[in-house]
């Protein structure tokens, strides 16, 4: 197989992943792939770029243009979790100010009591 045909498979694979953002129980697995793919991706890329120059020109253009759209992608999946995790967070702040509403307040009240003696 020819470098440029395993950095085609690579490319193609890391769309495919990127269409499908799975649900919760399988999406660390997935974010695994794709960091796998990206960085076995990148490692073709820098020891086969100069033979790329020998390719032809639609095949690279395709390469880029894919790039491109895989890029858009993970820019996409960035902000999604972005706005899932600040939405989290104040979930667990309205939650929390439910739960335990006087949990900032100084609980220290013994110079309140009389003391007996």
């Amino acid at each position: 197989m020819r470098p440029i045909d395993e950095i085609i498979l690579k490319t193609q694979r890391l769309k495919d992943l990127l269409a499908q953002v799975p649900e919760e129980p399988t999406y660390d697995t997935w974010m695994d792939q794709i960091h796998e793919l990206l960085d076995d991706r990148e490692q073709l890329l820098s020891v086969h770029g100069p033979d790329l120059k020998d390719a032809d020109q639609t095949v690279i253009r395709q390469l880029v243009d894919d790039s491109q759209q895989i890029a858009r992608l993970i820019e996409a999946e960035h902000q999604r979790l972005g706005m899932t995790l600040g939405t989290t967070r104040q979930e667990r702040k309205t939650v929390k100010s439910y739960v335990d509403p006087y949990d900032d307040v100084d609980s220290n009240f013994s110079g309140l009591f009389d003391q007996q003696t």
